[in-house]
């Protein structure tokens, strides 16, 4: 391009306009990269791709085959990812918030700098429909791929796993036990990692409701896992699990190789006795993790497990129900696996009230969903706010870095009108508000009632 006023470029020159040449201009870089790579080393090749973003590999794909090769092989995917991780942490929140002029809830997935001020970074934009009118749960977050449930709302099974910064993305078929089949039933999902044979597998804990003398949900559940290298679902045998765990409000922490929940064996009437348990990604086997015993005889109902660093934490509630609860106080065992490192980290209470703790940052702080929907940052005597504010427990809160997991596995991304990749195909609106907060006081009586049978409080609630 040239300036008014000056004489234009001779024809010797090659100048060109982005918005007039682009594919041209794109085909010369990719020529010269091309070139370029002929005198590298490639092992210096390697170190400098491995540094790009995700999107720009792509496009290099279709440089050569040698290139197409490399960025394809698994071995690329995860030097890739370990660059990326090795990079400052970002974190992924997930909500929904009032958005536009006409205010209408959409649901978000942003991603935030783990800086002082959560700086947002990039809005990812959910491309897909729940099948009930209401919004993801988000399973987990490992190595740039989200897992989505939508089970929020009656028995459906989407399952989907989301590589967001190569827009593409895998739905899980059909598992093997579903209300046709089994009736009706509770399961609880995890989401992970297989070092060893790099897999990223879903694992699904379901049980059974019980008929006749026996009420409630049957221990032990059935137990399944999808492995994304075998494309299917396999049915786990001889797993004697014999607790509970808390419907609805379950949650689960991906950490050293295991997907972590909390559980539970007794009642209210008897006593509970609460564990953490654990299934190993690599060996498919289930374990426990003992808690402090300040927890072990607690409610379930106001615990939850969280990952923290290389370790596992704890938050409990102080009476976590349909009423406002006060405040929190946060565990972490400190080495991971010794029942001994467990310790107290601090006790935090907010005015207006808590209704979730959604994990730590890098500083430690951690960030607390406050009653109203707002989201506040804190650390033993200091609380900052952080001029969010959302739907009531609607938040995810977890860390991100880019991959390329899913480039061959998954589908591409397809919005509705088949637009821009910024068009959103998202549920959501002021119409579906009142039956999500509505839901979400049912959660917490539904959750009650199963912990306590006899309460019988459930009754006439519409």
């Amino acid at each position: 391009m040239y300036r008014e006023g000056k004489s234009k470029p001779s024809r010797s020159r090659v100048s060109f306009s982005h918005s007039t040449k682009p594919n041209l201009s794109l085909s010369l870089s990719l020529s010269l990269c091309a070139k370029m790579s002929d005198y590298l080393p490639r092992e210096t090749l390697i170190n400098i791709l491995t540094r790009l973003p995700a999107k720009t590999l792509l496009r290099f794909r279709c440089i050569c085959k040698s290139w197409l090769s490399l960025l394809s092989s698994p071995d690329f995917t995860s030097a890739h990812l370990q660059t990326a991780a090795a990079k400052s942490p970002l974190l992924l929140l997930h909500g929904y918030f009032l958005t536009g002029l006409t205010p209408r809830y959409k649901e978000l997935y942003y991603l935030r700098s783990d800086d002082a001020d959560f700086t947002s970074l990039l809005d990812l934009h959910c491309p897909f429909n729940t099948r009930a009118a209401n919004f993801f749960r988000v399973v987990g977050s490992c190595n740039g791929v989200i897992c989505l449930s939508d089970d929020l709302l009656g028995y459906t099974y989407t399952v989907i796993l989301w590589n967001p910064a190569i827009r593409r993305y895998l739905t899980l078929p059909m598992p093997n036990i579903c209300f046709d089949d089994y009736g009706p039933y509770m399961f609880s999902l995890g989401f992970g990692f297989d070092p060893k044979t790099n897999d990223h597998k879903v694992v699904r804990i379901v049980y059974l409701e019980g008929s006749g003398r026996v009420r409630g949900w049957v221990v032990p559940p059935k137990v399944e896992v999808y492995a994304l290298s075998t494309g299917v679902w396999k049915t786990i045998k001889g797993s004697k699990i014999g607790y509970h765990m808390v419907e609805v409000f379950w949650s689960s922490a991906f950490a050293n190789g295991g997907v972590h929940w909390m559980a539970y064996s007794g009642g209210k009437s008897t006593g509970y006795c609460n564990v953490v348990l654990v299934f190993d990604m690599g060996s498919e086997v289930f374990r426990e993790v003992k808690l402090p015993e300040k927890l072990v005889g607690a409610s379930p109902l106001d615990l939850a497990v969280t990952g923290y660093k290389d370790t596992i934490s704890i938050f409990q509630y102080d009476k976590r129900g349909p009423y406002c609860c006060k405040g929190f106080t946060v565990w972490v065992m400190k080495e991971y696996g010794v029942e001994e490192s467990w310790s107290k980290l601090f006790t935090g209470s907010l005015n207006g009230g808590v209704s979730t703790v959604l994990g730590f940052r890098k500083s430690g702080e951690v960030v607390v969903e406050k009653w109203d929907g707002t989201l506040v940052s804190c650390q033993p005597g200091k609380i900052k706010k952080m001029r969010i504010r959302g739907g009531k427990e609607s938040f995810y809160l977890g860390t991100y870095a880019e991959s390329l997991i899913l480039l061959d596995e998954g589908k591409c991304v397809q919005t509705e009108d088949n637009g821009s990749s910024d068009e959103v195909a998202s549920a959501g609106n002021a119409s579906v508000v009142c039956s999500l907060e509505k839901n979400s006081l049912r959660h917490h009586l539904f959750a009650a009632t199963a912990l306590n049978p006899y309460a019988g409080f459930m009754n006439g609630f519409e």
